[in-house]
């Protein structure tokens, strides 16, 4: 009995590992000497993870590798990724959140953010996050958070962006279901040594439309500060979210207008995104999986965002993904993956070399991948 306290209260560490074969047919134009077609590949990704738990501490930590070996030309590669998420109850009112992640990638199609892609080149991305959120009442809650990205295209002439954004928000919860937000945001962009700035408020609104069903929409306006000898200007910025989280169906609906920056090619862009993912589980064993997204950008403030019938002077593309998977059992996991990306750079917002001078950036990323897995989760 007097053992028992002491044992509850102890953090539980569990490491964990997962192998993943894949073998894909890719149309990938890393192929080499520009050549049409695509070839058969073989990637090899080990996972090691590490969580820890207590009552009032919730981390995960990952690191992983991506061995792609292709058969057609006998060339080697090797991708890192790495990340680690805390969750930590200080008291019943105070809760900090903090997240960060790593990624060195040869294919910037692979990153979590749309419109890395544009080059042909490896690519570091980073990604942090860190939240403080307080009950200031029953109704009210204070968050004060910070993000920082940092992108650098691994090639010559290339340089790192930065993108440096605290925020101050406050949401009150009107109702069970409602509840309304206010925030304000400063964007820091750091580009070959130049500091671009914007400041913008928005209003916000969350509403459960049912138990697993939540809609999150947030407007306001933008000011961006452009760095000396270039165009400031006022920007829209708008996010509308859904989100389902059921038993058998899991649905992420997501679209909006933005400034970001850390693209790699330009102090800040403006962007407009929009994504569907799903999840549909037919049997315990048995699962099928889709994602489709799509981008637009270009410099900022507000260039060209208002049209829609091209321009040289927007990127855009999109992705599509689906499949299915299958779990054997505790262990073993197979998954079948089809894949189209098509992404196009053009030589303002994404190719060029710091000289003027076109870059690989400014091709079409168009491929199609095939693939079939098999995941091993030994322990």
């Amino acid at each position: 009995m007097l053992a028992a306290p002491a044992a509850q209260a102890a953090t539980v560490w569990e490491p964990g590992l997962r192998l993943t074969a894949e073998e894909r047919y890719d149309d990938d134009l890393r192929l080499g000497d520009g050549a049409a077609g695509g070839q058969l590949m073989t990637k090899l990704s080990p996972r090691l993870s590490l969580t820890g738990k207590d009552g009032r501490l919730d981390m995960e930590s990952f690191y992983a590798a991506d061995f792609l070996m292709r058969h057609g030309s006998g060339k080697l590669s090797l991708d890192h990724r790495a990340g680690v998420e805390l969750r930590h109850v200080l008291s019943r009112r105070l809760r900090v959140d903090s997240a960060a992640r790593v990624f060195r990638v040869r294919d910037p199609a692979s990153l979590p953010r749309d419109g890395l892609a544009r080059t042909t080149s490896p690519t570091f991305f980073t990604q942090a996050t860190l939240g403080v959120t307080g009950r200031a009442t029953e109704r009210l809650d204070v968050r004060a958070g910070y993000k920082f990205e940092a992108v650098r295209i691994l090639a010559a002439g290339q340089n790192s962006g930065y993108a440096h954004t605290p925020s101050l928000e406050a949401w009150y919860r009107g109702t069970r279901r409602l509840s309304l937000g206010l925030e304000y945001r400063y964007q820091g962009f750091l580009y070959q040594g130049e500091l671009g700035q914007s400041h913008g408020v928005a209003a916000g609104l969350r509403y459960r439309l049912t138990r697993p069903t939540t809609f999150i929409a947030r407007a306001g306006p933008v000011r961006f500060l452009a760095p000396e000898g270039q165009q400031s200007g006022w920007a829209p910025r708008v996010h509308l979210e859904l989100q389902r989280d059921g038993e058998l169906l899991d649905v992420g609906v997501a679209v909006g207008h933005d400034l970001v920056g850390a693209s790699g090619f330009a102090n800040a862009v403006w962007a407009d995104y929009a994504s569907v993912v799903f999840g549909r589980r037919f049997t315990q064993r048995f699962n099928a999986f889709g994602a489709a997204s799509f981008f637009r950008n270009g410099r900022a403030p507000a260039q060209q965002w208002g049209v829609f019938n091209g321009s040289p002077d927007v990127s855009q593309g999109y992705a599509l993904s689906g499949g299915v998977e299958y779990r054997i059992d505790r262990r073993f996991m197979v998954q079948g993956a089809v894949d189209r990306i098509a992404q196009v750079g053009v030589p303002e917002t994404a190719g060029t070399d710091g000289t003027g001078a076109e870059t690989p950036g400014a091709a079409d990323l168009t491929r199609n991948v095939f693939a079939v897995r098999l995941v091993v989760t030994p322990w």
